[in-house]
C-alpha cells in the first residue's frame, strides 16, 4: 500500500509540474483549448436531454389525443440540431488549435532538454553510458511523447466533463447506478496502470538495446559506412544484430503487454456486468410505468455515453500514465545537479598569463575507473611551445581535457599563475583557449558559420573570418565556391561536402579566429592533410603560433623537433621532459620512438 502511495504522489507530482509546461509553451492556444474541450464535453449529455424531451413531448400528445405543438417542438428540435452542429464543426478546430499547441510545446521541451544540456560543463554526463540511454530515450521520443501527452489531457478532460455531466442525468433515475459502473471500473484502472509503469520501466531499462538497434540501422542507412559495408559484404552481419537486439527487448515487452491485455479485458467484464443489471433494473421501472418513455431513452443513452467515455477516459488514463512517465524522466534530467563544481562568479583570468602554467601532482581517473593520468606534473610558460608525444592511450588528450577544464583532476590541481583553475571563471578562461581536436566538428551550417563558431563575433566581422581563412590556408578553398563563405556544407541539408583534409583545414581556421585566445591547443592537427598541406602547415608554424602558449599533439614527431619542449608520456605517466636534442641524448622512450620513424620515412637519426 506504501508502494501504492508513492507511486501516486510521484504520478500526481508529474502530471501537475507537466501542466505549466502547457501553458508556458501556449497561454493563448491553452485558454481556448479549455474553453472548447468544456464545451465538447457538454454537448452529448444537451443531445440527450433534449431528445428526452422530444420524445416526452412527442409520446404526451400522442397518448393525449392533443395536437403536437410546435411551438414547443421546433425550439428542441432547432437546440437539438444546433448541439450536432457545434460538435461537428468544433473537431476541426480543436485538430488545428492541438497541432499548433503540440508544435509549441515541442519546441519548448526541446529547448529545455538543450538548454540543461549545455549547463553541463563538463564531459562526465555525455562519457557516461547511463547517461546517454536516458537521453536517447528522451531525445527519440520528444518528437510524439509532448503530442500524446496533450491529447490524452484534452481526451481526459472531454470525457471527464461529459461523465459528471452525465451522472448529473442519472442521479434523478437512480444515484446508484453511476456508482456501480464506476466501481467496478477501478480494479481495470489500477491493474493496467500498473502494468504501463512496468512496461515503460522495461523499455527504459532496455535502452541500451534500442540505442543498439538505432546505430545498426544508421551503419546500414548512412553513407559513413557505405564503402566497408560493400566491400566487406557486412549487410547481414549488422541485419543479425540488429534482430538479436530487437528480440531482446520485444520479449520483455511482449509478455508484459499480454499480461496488461489479459487482466484490462478480464476486469472489464465487472463493468459489462454492472452494465448490464443497471440497464435490467430500468426496464423492469419502464414496465410498472415508474419511468416514461424519453427517461427510458435517456437512460439508455447516457448509459452509452457514460460506458464509452468511461472506456475512453481509462484509454487515455492508460496512454497518459505513460506519456507522464516520460516526463518524469523529463523532469529528473532537468533536475539532475551539474557533476562539476563551479565557481561563481570565479576569479578572473589573468590577461595575459603573467608565469606559467603549473601541473602538480595530477592524477585522472575517468567515470568508469579507467587510470589517465598518474603523477603528473610539469611547468608551461607563457608563448611557450610544448609538443606532447606518445603512443595510443598514453593520456595526451586527456592533458588536453584538464587543461580545458572539461574535466577536473581526481587529485592534484592545475595552477594558472598561482591560482588553482577551478578557482577561475569557467568562461573566461575558455574564451582564452582556440584548439583543434582531433575528433573535430562537421557542422550542416555555412562555411563561414562552420568557421565562425569558434568566435561568433566574426559572423559580424568579414575582417576576422578573412584573417582566419588565410591563416589557415584555405582562402583558395572559399574562393573557390561562387557564394564563397554563405556555400552550406554537409549531406544533411543539400550542402556541399568537403574532403576529409579541407575539414581538417577549416577546424584549424575555427581556432585561429579566436584571435584573443592565449593558448592554442592543436590535437593531431594534420591527421588528415596531404603531405604537401602538411609540409606548408609546418612550415608557416612559427607564424600561427606567434605570441601564444601553443600545445601540439601528434604522432608525427617530425614535426614536433621546433617544440621549445617535448612531454613524452607512457601509460599516463610523464617519463620524459626536454628538447629534442636532449631527449634523443637521454636515450629514452622518445629516442625509441623517434628511430622507429626516421627508419620508416628515411630521416637521419641524429637530428
Amino acid at each position: 500500500m506504501s508502494d501504492l502511495r508513492v507511486w501516486f504522489e510521484d504520478y500526481t507530482r508529474a502530471l501537475f509540474r507537466s501542466l505549466p509546461l502547457l501553458w508556458t509553451a501556449a497561454p493563448k492556444e491553452m485558454v481556448f483549448l479549455v474553453a472548447v474541450t468544456l464545451l465538447q464535453g457538454f454537448l452529448p449529455a444537451i443531445s440527450v436531454w433534449i431528445t428526452k424531451l422530444v420524445v416526452d413531448t412527442v409520446t404526451t400528445a400522442l397518448t393525449s389525443g392533443r395536437e403536437l405543438s410546435y411551438s414547443i417542438l421546433w425550439p428542441l428540435v432547432a437546440g437539438w440540431v444546433g448541439a450536432l452542429l457545434l460538435e461537428t464543426l468544433l473537431y476541426p478546430w480543436v485538430f488545428a488549435l492541438q497541432g499548433n499547441l503540440n508544435d509549441k510545446l515541442m519546441a519548448h521541451i526541446s529547448l529545455l532538454l538543450m538548454g540543461k544540456a549545455d549547463t553541463f560543463p563538463d564531459l562526465s554526463r555525455f562519457e557516461d553510458s547511463q547517461f546517454y540511454d536516458e537521453l536517447q530515450l528522451l531525445q527519440e521520443q520528444v518528437s510524439y511523447k509532448p503530442l500524446n501527452l496533450l491529447e490524452n489531457l484534452v481526451e481526459l478532460g472531454r470525457s471527464f466533463v461529459t461523465l459528471i455531466v452525465i451522472v448529473g442525468l442519472l442521479i434523478p433515475l437512480a444515484f446508484w447506478i453511476p456508482l456501480v459502473i464506476a466501481i467496478a471500473t477501478i480494479p481495470q484502472i489500477v491493474v493496467s496502470s500498473q502494468y504501463g509503469k512496468a512496461i515503460w520501466l522495461t523499455l527504459f531499462e532496455n535502452s541500451p538495446q534500442a540505442r543498439r538497434m538505432e546505430y545498426y540501422t544508421s551503419v546500414m542507412l548512412t553513407d559513413t559506412y557505405a564503402k566497408e559495408m560493400r566491400l566487406f559484404q557486412l549487410g547481414s552481419f549488422f541485419i543479425g544484430r540488429y534482430l538479436q537486439a530487437f528480440q531482446s527487448l520485444h520479449q520483455s515487452m511482449r509478455h508484459l503487454r499480454g499480461k496488461q491485455a489479459f487482466w484490462s479485458s478480464s476486469l472489464a467484464i465487472l463493468s459489462t456486468l454492472g452494465n448490464g443489471f443497471s440497464f435490467y433494473w430500468v426496464v423492469q421501472k419502464a414496465f410498472r410505468g415508474d419511468f416514461s418513455p424519453g427517461s427510458v431513452l435517456l437512460f439508455v443513452q447516457s448509459l452509452t455515453y457514460f460506458q464509452n467515455n468511461l472506456e475512453r477516459f481509462i484509454a487515455n488514463w492508460l496512454d497518459l500514465f505513460e506519456n507522464i512517465l516520460y516526463m518524469q524522466q523529463f523532469f529528473n534530467f532537468l533536475d539532475s545537479p551539474i557533476p562539476m563544481p563551479l565557481s561563481i562568479p570565479g576569479e578572473k583570468v589573468p590577461t595575459p598569463i603573467r608565469s606559467s602554467i603549473t601541473f602538480e601532482k595530477v592524477d585522472f581517473c575517468y567515470p568508469d575507473g579507467r587510470l589517465a593520468l598518474k603523477d603528473i606534473s610539469f611547468t608551461l610558460y607563457p608563448r611557450q611551445t610544448v609538443a606532447i608525444v606518445g603512443e595510443n592511450g598514453a593520456g595526451k588528450t586527456t592533458l588536453v581535457k584538464l587543461l580545458t577544464r572539461l574535466y577536473d583532476p581526481t587529485t592534484g590541481s592545475i595552477l594558472v599563475d598561482g591560482i588553482d583553475l577551478r578557482n577561475l571563471n569557467l568562461e573566461q578562461w575558455r574564451q582564452q583557449i582556440a584548439g583543434v581536436f582531433q575528433d573535430f566538428g562537421h557542422y550542416a551550417l555555412t562555411l563561414g558559420e562552420n568557421i565562425a563558431l569558434g568566435n561568433l563575433a566574426a559572423l559580424e566581422r568579414p575582417d576576422i573570418l578573412r584573417y582566419a581563412v588565410e591563416k589557415a590556408d584555405i582562402a583558395k578553398l572559399v574562393d573557390r565556391f561562387p557564394t564563397k563563405g554563405d556555400t552550406p556544407l554537409g549531406k544533411q541539408f543539400g550542402g556541399t561536402e568537403l574532403s576529409g583534409g579541407q575539414w581538417q583545414k577549416l577546424a584549424l581556421a575555427r581556432a585561429f579566429v579566436r584571435q584573443e585566445a592565449q593558448l592554442l591547443l592543436l590535437d593531431e592537427p594534420t591527421a588528415a592533410l596531404d603531405p604537401r598541406s602538411e609540409s606548408d602547415l609546418y612550415l608557416r608554424f612559427i607564424e600561427l603560433t606567434e605570441g601564444k602558449t601553443t600545445i601540439l599533439i601528434t604522432h608525427r614527431l617530425a614535426s614536433v623537433r621546433m617544440a621549445d619542449r617535448i612531454l613524452v608520456l607512457k601509460a599516463g605517466h610523464l617519463i620524459e621532459d626536454g628538447t629534442h636534442q636532449e631527449l634523443l641524448q637521454h636515450g629514452g622512450e622518445y629516442t625509441t620512438l623517434w628511430n622507429m620513424q626516421a627508419q620508416q620515412y628515411g630521416i637521419s637519426a641524429q637530428h
